[in-house]
């Protein structure tokens, strides 16, 4: 006698049931790779954008602590920190017209289709500099003007000479905005050529503004430098920068690719310019930082 065994297989209705299970649990799956790929694009987005910020911020902080008049002797040249275009017109169009190598002030805001006009991307910071002069490695160290630095690296300065630095923010040719600086020679009244070329100091960087910290009353016996308030650059009164004491920087950032993934209206506000509306999916910040002036007439 043989023992016959009746074969079973899957059902048509299990089938289908297997087949459902396994889409919902390959999509859940799908979804979360997708959710963890775009939190990594944006968490990278972000860190270009952060890094940016920090760096210029360093940079800028740098360029006005050192700033005014650390070396200098009895009779020397003397100048205020900041060089603005009220107080020297000269240096308004410098080359071009809208090069301005002079404080000037600018409350435009913007958007991502014309940030990239210059009427767009903010203020210009000239910083004047009589530096200390470096030493160089000789036994023993000699002070050696060849070693003088304006804020792109260049040197070609002599001791004593006031360097003007100017910051601003401009289109890069790549696509996108920077921070550019410019070093010049100024004997007090204009700029000495040749200047340095101008440098791309941070690309990211897609505006900037300035505020500054006025005293309503001129320096005191007491030699306190109080603040009375923070105002823009056209607000300061001609022949009165002698009585500003510091200086809040704000800038916007961004990400050098689209990362958000979303076309969302964004709003960012920088001092007492008017906003920047931004609907793209770049990844921006706002960083915000006030320095003091060290270095005095």
């Amino acid at each position: 006698m043989k023992s016959l065994t009746k074969n079973q297989g899957f059902t048509l209705i299990e089938l289908m049931i297997t087949l459902v299970l396994s889409l919902m649990i390959t999509y859940a799956i799908a979804q979360v790779l997708i959710s963890s790929n775009r939190t990594s694009v944006t968490s990278d987005g972000m860190s270009q954008s952060q890094e940016t910020g920090r760096f210029v911020m360093s940079y800028l902080a740098n360029n006005i602590r050192q700033a005014g008049q650390n070396s200098t002797t009895i009779g020397g040249p003397t100048t205020d920190t900041f060089v603005s275009c009220t107080d020297f017109p000269g240096l308004m169009d410098f080359g071009t017209p809208g090069n301005h190598q002079c404080t000037f002030e600018t409350a435009i805001g913007g958007t991502q289709l014309n940030i990239g006009n210059l009427a767009n991307t903010g203020d210009r910071l000239a910083i004047a500099h009589i530096p200390v002069v470096p030493l160089n490695a000789a036994v023993p160290p000699v002070a050696d003007p060849d070693l003088i630095r304006d804020c792109t690296g260049a040197g070609g300065y002599a001791a004593e000479e006031i360097i003007l630095n100017v910051f601003w923010v401009a289109p890069d040719g790549n696509g996108m905005n920077s921070l550019f600086c410019q070093g010049h020679t100024f004997n007090g009244n204009d700029i000495v050529l040749p200047s340095n070329p101008a440098q791309a100091i941070a690309n990211g960087v897609e505006a900037i503004h300035m505020l500054y910290g006025f005293a309503d009353n001129p320096l005191g016996a007491t030699g306190d430098r109080n603040v009375t308030r923070y105002i823009n650059a056209g607000a300061v009164p001609a022949g009165q920068w002698d009585q500003v004491y510091s200086v809040k920087v704000s800038i916007l950032t961004r990400s050098i690719t689209g990362v958000t993934n979303q076309m969302a209206l964004r709003s960012y506000v920088l001092l007492d310019a008017a906003p920047y509306l931004m609907t793209d999916e770049a990844s921006r910040q706002v960083f915000n930082t006030s320095f003091v002036i060290n270095n005095y007439r």
